[in-house]
């Protein structure tokens, strides 16, 4: 037995000398393809020789799992080819979005797929889902094909992954302790630079929401209440002295938009934002860090909104994906409510996107107006709906409440992909230099987007300048433009920086600053005396002359206890519940219904229908005809009086966002 084993030992020596070099030569392969250029490779290999090794006994130890399978050989060209795959993926999604690709991903496959006819030609989309076909067959066919082992100790080969896996484990251990390794300090961007795919990847497979801080107790928790949230740690309503201004306050999120004049090197023959910049000239505002570039508008949003530090969620994460699922979380919507006001929020896309109609209601919010529920929609040569519907949508949102407005706001017309060849249908705007690793003619597709949404701004705040109720409009960027911007391009030298104004139409003056996103709102809000909610009394009792090091890690003992701890800065009860979402400014109403059974149509009248409205007759769906917002036409059959006949809105997926009370028959034909 101990000779058998000495001998599988042996083997098992020989195959490991035979796995390094294709662990070292498939994290090459891999790196490449994550720092894109061989030039930035052997920057890496220079710079961070330790961590490229230990993304090369990370492969490698995936190869070790496959010693413990008698066909070992299919299973190390199954995951070899993996890796491959992964690292390729990633290669696509930097180029995509700038993001890396995390496995948090995942949970965005079905967003996906949605905006996939954006980035991608039908040829291009035919051609992946044919070569993942042909990969995921020729894969079976390998390891069903290589030979099975008859004899083999896999006690002997368990054992030495055991080893190996810990030693790997206490490595990077070891890097975080040593300080190689400090993912809260580093952006995602720079992690998977700076540490490897190979880890980045798997370090996002291990780490979920918040992790318990070694200081969270229920007296600390106490002690920040007592010492920096004063009065109350509990957000009970606070009363608005008489002279206070509690205006409404309608916060608008540009997609992918920033002050292009910092991109160093960069000239046009005209301003591409002319209203912007005389806002930033003639208003208050200053330089925004958010958490996200390229991509990732929903967790600016969350750190806007909840006033939490994205940092000290897992690396990737997607907070709408994972906690706000099933949590409700404590936002400006909830804290203005308790004051009443009416939280609104607007989004020209659709409205099932980062799962929008689920989530904000966990955040607060009483109605949400996204694409399927606006009429008047016009759309650019990409397919996102142009920003300019807004503007009337904020209106209506304002016109049909009866008390003050939180209006949220989010736009998509300048969202990427911003093609390499000239796009018809644009303005002329002509970039006449640009920096090296920016493409001019996608730059000069994003800049003349720009120069529309700039337009919408100018429409939106001529309309509230003639608003009857005061009101303070707050405008920023959710993140810098999928361009291959670096951050030595630009004049704030860090492309996680957009910017932000204030302006409002009743003569408020107002400070500006450079602030974190997750300090907006306080930041807005104490400037209209409100103090409403945990985080803004933190943000605006804390913030100003803090120690950066409390201020961080008592954030992050709020952040922990108000998601996922015992709720004590709650007296141990969160008291936010989600809200009852009306979906529309004004909900669809379907009043009646008349049928003509000669030709068989189905005619229903109501109220607020849209492009997006169909008719459900006994629950199944007939595609209908979009007459005016009254009234719907659809061909049906066997339609009586007893039919049960109501108005949905579906989204072009055929997502179902909400659907209406059943009207009654008025008329039948004969």
């Amino acid at each position: 037995m101990a000779s058998g084993r000495a001998k599988a030992l042996k083997q098992f020596v020989r195959e490991c000398w035979y796995m390094l070099p294709v662990s070292l030569l498939l994290a090459l392969v891999i790196e490449l393809l994550n720092h894109h250029t061989p030039a930035k490779l052997l920057a890496f290999l220079m710079e961070h020789p330790w961590m490229f090794l230990f993304n090369v006994e990370i492969i490698f130890n995936t190869f070790l799992f496959a010693e413990l399978f008698r066909r070992r050989r299919g299973t190390r060209w199954l995951l070899g080819i993996l890796w491959l795959v992964l690292g390729v993926v990633n290669y696509i999604v930097q180029r995509t979005r700038v993001l890396p690709f995390t496995t948090r991903d995942v949970l965005l496959i079905p967003d996906g797929l949605k905006m996939i006819t954006v980035y991608f030609s039908w040829y291009e989309i035919i051609g992946m889902f044919a070569g993942g076909a042909l990969l995921i067959v020729g894969l079976v066919l390998i390891v069903v094909k290589c030979r099975k082992r008859e004899n083999f100790d896999r006690t002997v080969s368990l054992s030495v992954f055991c080893v190996v896996t810990a030693l790997t484990l206490v490595a990077g251990k070891l890097s975080v302790e040593f300080g190689n390794i400090d993912w809260e300090k580093t952006s995602l961007v720079d992690a998977y630079q700076n540490y490897g795919f190979a880890y980045g990847f798997t370090y996002t497979f291990a780490d979920f929401g918040i992790s318990r801080p070694s200081e969270y107790s229920e007296k600390l928790v106490d002690e920040i209440a007592d010492d920096v949230i004063e009065p109350t740690a509990a957000p009970e309503p606070v009363a608005v002295e008489e002279q206070a201004i509690t205006p409404n306050v309608v916060l608008v999120q540009l997609e992918s938009f920033f002050n292009v004049h910092d991109l160093l090197g960069a000239e046009y023959s005209e301003n591409p934002i002319p209203v912007f910049s005389e806002l930033m000239e003639n208003w208050p505002g200053g330089q925004l860090k958010v958490p996200s570039v390229g991509g990732g508008t929903a967790n600016t949003e969350f750190e806007v909104l909840s006033g939490m530090n994205l940092d000290y969620f897992a690396a990737g994460e997607f907070p709408y994906n994972t906690i706000l699922q099933d949590t409700a979380c404590e936002t400006i919507a909830f804290n203005l409510k308790e004051l009443g006001y009416t939280a609104t929020a607007i989004h020209n896309y659709t409205g099932t996107f980062y799962g929008r109609n689920t989530v904000y209601s966990q955040l607060g919010f009483d109605r949400f107006v996204p694409l399927e529920y606006m009429n008047g929609l016009t759309y650019n040569e990409l397919g996102w709906a142009r920003d300019s519907v807004l503007t009337g949508e904020v209106l209506k949102a304002l016109r049909t409440t009866e008390g003050n407005d939180f209006v949220f706001t989010v736009t998509v017309q300048s969202h990427g992909k911003y093609p390499s060849t000239p796009m018809e249908g644009l303005g002329g705007i002509e970039v006449l230099s640009a920096p090296e690793t920016v493409d001019a003619v996608a730059l000069a597709n994003y800049i003349n987007e720009l120069n529309e949404v700039d337009a919408f701004i100018g429409e939106l705040i001529a309309a509230l300048e003639e608003w009857d109720e005061p009101v303070v409009l707050v405008l920023y960027g959710d993140h810098l433009p999928a361009l291959g911007i670096e951050n030595e391009e630009l004049r704030t030298g860090d492309m996680y920086q957009t910017t932000y104004v204030l302006w409002n139409n009743f003569g408020l003056e107002m400070q500006g600053g450079d602030l974190q996103a997750f300090q907006l709102t306080a930041y807005v809000l104490g400037q209209l005396e409100i103090h409403n909610g945990v985080l803004t009394r933190f943000h605006q009792n804390f913030a100003p002359d803090c120690e950066e090091d409390d201020y961080i890690n008592f954030l992050r003992v709020l952040e922990y206890d108000m998601l996922y701890g015992d709720h004590n800065i709650y007296e141990g009860d969160s008291p936010y519940t989600p809200t009852d979402l009306q979906m529309g400014s004004e909900p669809v109403v379907c009043e009646y219904y008349t049928y003509d059974s000669a030709t068989a149509t189905i005619s229903v009248y109501g109220k607020n229908f849209t492009t997006f409205s169909d008719i459900l007759v006994d629950g199944e769906r007939k595609n209908a005809v979009f007459a005016d917002e009254t009234r719907l036409i659809a061909r049906a059959t066997g339609v009586t009086e007893d039919s049960l006949v109501c108005v949905g809105q579906f989204s072009r997926e055929g997502d179902e966002l909400g659907r209406t009370g059943f009207g009654k028959m008025r008329e039948i034909s004969p």
